[in-house]
This record gives structure tokens, sequence and C-alpha cells, in this order.
């Protein structure tokens, strides 16, 4: 059994069914979401015997906690209290008609917030891959220091590290302050996956999908990975630059493509083995496997844009083999 561990905040989030600013009179579809248990419910979903998900947060004893929760269960190993007193997040995903969407948090003092490295750290203890984002070093003082502790024991265990950047402009004060942990998280990761847009936003260079994915392949000397949207991805793992062109979808709603990129890339990472062996495998035998987990994360990717909802959207394994077998890829 491969177990892969991940940890974070998740809300609820009420998504527009009507294109417009956020207010109160408009429909909206209940979800869950986060970036964490978003990835881990799709990597269930995607169904590679022998992988074991788990999710470990802290929820609120409220009406959304319990809806979160009992969504959760059953599609993904569940390590998360509902907390008395306690609240869980939520946020409202709104759609303009410029094809922007905007999301508004009401995320603060959240159970979440207060998840402690101690609440984390049994779930360590035989995993086989960490997967973390740059969300939750975002909500707090003390989910910083869980993250950090998470990746240092990871580190000291040898267990691989997955990190999806995530950058959510709204919970930092700055790009620089956003920068700064990061560059700290980055440098530990095996395989460090963020959009070119983002690395834009955080680091300000001139610099295509290809040049950030050898900037940060050299930081970490594992796998640095650069979505392009519609246009797929770049990988670079220090031998192979990988790339694939993306798939041209109808798309409904991109929110959560990222999540379920990843959750595909992990997917047929661990089909044919474990973490562990693809990072020490020759780079020969590396690049196959980077060449069709590129395809596989994409196909995730563009299949939940066509598709309202975050984990709601997902494909499962057949559905995305099909799809990439339809589009000749």
């Amino acid at each position: 059994m491969t177990k892969v561990v991940t940890f974070g905040e998740t809300m609820v989030q009420y998504n527009a069914r009507f294109v417009g600013e956020y207010g109160a009179r408009g429909e909206y579809m209940a979800d869950c979401a986060g970036a964490e248990s978003n990835m881990a419910v799709n990597l269930g979903r995607l169904g590679v015997p022998g992988v074991d998900v788990v999710w470990v947060s802290r929820m609120g004893d409220d009406e959304a906690g319990r809806f979160a929760l009992a969504e959760l269960e059953g599609r993904v190993g569940v390590a998360a209290p509902a907390i008395a007193g306690e609240k869980t997040g939520i946020s409202y995903l709104n759609h303009h008609a410029d094809g922007s969407h905007i999301k508004t948090y009401f995320r603060k003092g959240s159970a979440a917030s207060r998840l402690t490295f101690a609440e984390v750290a049994p779930h360590l203890r035989c995993a086989d891959a960490l997967h973390v984002t740059g969300i939750t070093p975002a909500l707090s003082a003390v989910c910083r220091d869980t993250t950090f502790a998470a990746l240092d024991c990871a580190a000291a265990n040898n267990i691989p590290i997955s990190f999806d950047l995530n950058y959510r402009e709204q919970l930092w004060q700055s790009a620089a302050a956003a920068r700064d942990v990061y560059e700290r998280m980055a440098a530990q990761a095996s395989i460090f996956k963020l959009g070119h847009d983002e690395a834009q936003a955080v680091w300000g260079e001139a610099w295509g999908a290809a040049e950030y994915a050898r900037r940060f392949q050299g930081q970490n000397g594992g796998v640095a990975i650069v979505t392009r949207g519609a246009n797929g991805a770049v990988a670079f793992d220090g031998a192979n630059f990988v790339q694939h062109p993306g798939y041209r979808v109808d798309e409904v709603d991109p929110v959560g493509a990222g999540d379920a990129f990843v959750a595909g890339l992990l997917a047929e990472i661990l089909e044919r083995g474990d973490l562990r062996a693809f990072m020490a495998a020759d780079p020969g035998e590396r690049a196959g496997t980077l060449a069709a987990a590129l395809r596989l994360a994409n196909a995730c990717g563009a299949l939940t844009c066509t598709r309202q909802g975050d984990t709601a959207a997902m494909p499962s394994m057949d559905e995305a083999r099909r799809f990439m077998a339809a589009a000749g890829g």
C-alpha cells in the first residue's frame, strides 16, 4: 500500500450559477473546496490500485463543516475532527462576463487556521509521499509553522514531497512575502508545480515557462513543472525537458483544474511504482514516465474545465484514458 498524506483547509464553496458579482440574491451551488482535499479526492477517483490518500485538517462543528465532511467521507481518508465552538471557512465563487472568476472568502480564524504539526505528524510516520500547497502557510502563523515542520519531517525521513504553488493573492500581504515562503518550500520539494501566470505574479521575471522550469529545478534538484493553461505544461528534471501542448476543450469552469492536474500527474507515476523510485530512476527511464504523467495531468485538467464544481468535475481514469485516445494523445 502506498500512502499519500496531505493537509490544509477545506471550505464550503458556493459556486454561482449566474454571471455577475457576488450577491445574496443569486443562486449558488454548494461544493467542497480545498486545494489539498480536492487533490486527495481526485487522486482517489483515478483509482490507482494500492494507493491510500489521507487528508488532515480541522473543521468547525457547524453546518458548513458537517456538509464538507459528509461530502468527503468515503472518498478519501479523512482525519479532520469537528471542533466545538470553531467555524468552517466558506467562499463564494463568481463568474464574470469577461471570463474572470472571483472568489470572496470568509475564512479568517477558521478551525483549519489552527492546525498544528502535532495533528499532522502521526500521519507522516508511514507516509510514502507528502503533498502540500502554498495556501496553507498563508492562513496563519500556526499553519506556516506546521507546513515547515511537515516539510522538515518528510525530508528527514526520505518522504518525497509534492508542492503545488496555488498562489492566492488575497491571502498574502505582498508577492514578496509569498515569494520568501515559496522559495523555502520549493527548495525542499521533490516535485514543484506552478502556473506560468503564478510565476510571473510572484517572481516577476520576463521568462517563458521553460526558463522558469529550469530555474526551479536548479533550486530543488528534483522535478519542476510549469503549466501554461490551455497550452499544456513543461517539465524539467535536470536531464529531461518534457512538454505537452494541452487539450482544447469548451471551457465551462476552470476552477479546480490545477488540483486535477496534480492528481493526474501523481496517479500516472504511482501506477508505475512510487515517488521514491521515480525520483531515483535513471534519467532515461524517468523521461517516459514524466511524459506520460504530463499527458494524463493535462487530460484531467482539461476535462475538469468542461464541468462546474471543484471535485465534482474530476474525471475517472477510464474517462481520462478515453479522452486521450480520442484526442490522439
